[in-house]
Parts: structure tokens; sequence; C-alpha cells
């Protein structure tokens, strides 16, 4: 602390940092590191971070969404298994038609009733939304998932109204910041509705889609 501060670039918010965000919000001092699992408010509130922020990409932001990625099949089992941190995953609806669907990890095709797939199809193209580790997501994104999951976990162990309506403020400001990064990245209209290859709106991308198809956080 102090004057040695003040020339010093400020980096990106690590999960350590975020965690103490929480500690402070509920009057408890900082940890050194997230390794000592002694500490149960600390262990706590890591949990509620990694949940708010695993909640929040669900929705599908421009940074967490890919179109048309090629989910390829595995040439032993003939199926198409899916990484675990696919948030989302949907196949072109003009070339399937509803045919596939996804069960766990694994692609079912309806029309077959069954996971293989015969040597006509090597892949499947569709639209993903990825859960990304803390440090891949954007510093905007970070900081509104530190200041809800300050709330959650002050709310969780505390249960204090005043904590609560102080938090749930920040919490506002750092989601319209947030949304006005993604506007700014995404650059949505009423024609397209955010990156893509056919030109036909698409209402669940971007803030048109999300602000007024119930992009909301209670």
């Amino acid at each position: 602390m102090g004057l040695a501060n003040q020339g010093k670039p400020l980096g990106r918010t690590t999960l350590l940092e975020a965690v103490n965000i929480c500690l402070t919000n509920i009057g408890e001092q900082p940890v050194s590191n997230l390794d000592n699992e002694q500490v149960q408010d600390a262990r706590i509130a890591e949990a509620t971070l990694l949940e708010v922020h695993k909640e929040g990409q669900t929705r599908g932001w421009t940074w967490n969404t890919e179109e048309g990625f090629p989910f390829e099949k595995d040439k032993t089992t003939h199926e198409i298994v899916l990484p675990a941190n696919v948030a989302s995953w949907a196949p072109d609806q003009y070339e399937w038609a509803g045919r596939l669907t996804l069960r766990g990890q694994r692609v079912y095709d309806r029309q077959t009733r069954s996971y293989e797939f015969d040597e006509t199809i090597t892949e499947v193209l569709a639209d993903v939304v990825w859960l990304l580790p803390w440090d891949e997501t954007p510093e905007a994104y970070n900081r509104w998932a530190t200041i809800r999951a300050a709330r959650i976990f002050s709310d969780r162990v505390l249960a204090s109204d005043a904590i609560f309506k102080y938090t749930a403020k920040d919490e506002q400001d750092a989601l319209v910041e947030l949304l006005s990064v993604e506007n700014d990245e995404a650059k949505p209209n009423i024609l397209t509705g955010g990156f893509s290859p056919f030109p036909t709106y698409k209402p669940g991308m971007g803030l048109v889609g999300r602000i007024g198809g119930g992009f909301r956080f209670g």
C-alpha cells in the first residue's frame, strides 16, 4: 500500500482478489492464498464465485459463443462426445430439423434412436456456448461476477439486509458496464442481431435479445 502503487499498472482481477473482496464484504480478514482449506469462509466464498461465474456464462456472450463449430465423430465408437465445458449445444436446424439432441455429453440421433453415426456422418456443425475458466473471461464479466458473488455470499453468511442493499446497487452498476462492453463487441442490429453468416434476425443474440428476452439476474 502507499505511493508505490500510484504509478503501478493495474492488472486483471484474480480469483484470489475476488475471494478477498467477498471476505471484506462481511468484515473478515483477507487470505494470502486459496490453498488453506481450514479457512471456511474463504472456501465458501470461492465456491460462490465459481457458481456465479458458471451461471452467468450459460446465457451466452460474444466471447464464449461460436456458431457452426465442428464436432467430430469418434472413429472407434462412432459417437460424438462433447467436451465437459459445453454449456449449450444447438445443431443447424435447417440441416437436422430437430433430429439431433444432446444427452449428457453425447449426441443422440432421434431418427435412428442411437448414439452411433454411420459412415455418411463424420462431424456435426453446431452453435455452442462454452464455459470458460476465470482467466479467460473479460475483466468486466469477472468484475460483475465478483460483486454478485459478494452479495450472495454476504446474504448466505450474514443475512444482513443492510449489506444486501448496498452491494445490490454495485451489482447493477457492474451489470450495466458489462452490457455496455458486450454491446461494443457484439455490435448487434435489428437485421442480424450480431455476427452471423446468415442475414437474418436472431433474437437470442446481441443485447436486443438479452435485455428483452429474459436476461435477468435476481
